[in-house]
């Protein structure tokens, strides 16, 4: 069945968003468990977690009307997954996440929309993340393309899918 496109805005969080971010952050880490891809610890996604993004206005976020339906983070360096990037040639999202109500309806493609152009008002060319293995697909579906794959730890007892795309 195909799910009709939500209109959505996409603007930066405020403090009011915070517990409707921390409820969609908490839905899409219950799902991704569900589907056997334990990424997020959800004891971490909390207020102390989102207060930061908010205060630096890299928490995104996708409403339908007054409901937050997505959000993620967007930050000007990643050292802990692309340590070897030089600053400003990318962007880094991370914790993009859906309400499950509204998937399939193009909110992802909202917020990376959104994450691109606020990518490119910093100046860089290329907006990226990371991923575990099994989300790589979705991600390539949305427009990126693989970078790598890469072994945060040195070992192969972790290891994250990191993909770009232009902005």
């Amino acid at each position: 069945m195909n799910k009709a496109q939500l209109e959505v805005s996409v603007r930066s969080a405020n403090a009011e968003d915070a517990a409707d971010v921390i409820a969609v952050l908490h839905e899409a880490a219950a799902w991704m468990v569900a589907k056997g891809t334990p990424a997020w610890d959800t004891s971490r996604l909390d207020q102390a977690f989102v207060e930061p993004f908010i205060t630096r206005s890299q928490l995104i976020v996708a409403s339908y009307g007054p409901l937050i339906v997505g959000a993620c983070t967007l930050s000007p360096n990643d050292p802990e997954f692309w340590p070897e990037a030089p600053d400003g040639l990318a962007a880094y999202l991370h914790k993009l996440a859906v309400r499950r109500a509204h998937a399939g309806r193009g909110v992802s493609l909202r917020l990376i929309a959104g994450c691109r152009d606020i990518a490119r008002d910093w100046g860089c060319s290329k907006l990226r993340l990371d991923c575990h293995p099994n989300l790589r697909s979705l991600y390539e579906r949305l427009g990126f393309s693989h970078f790598d794959t890469f072994y945060p730890r040195g070992d192969a007892s972790y290891v994250v899918e990191r993909l770009e795309v232009g902005v």
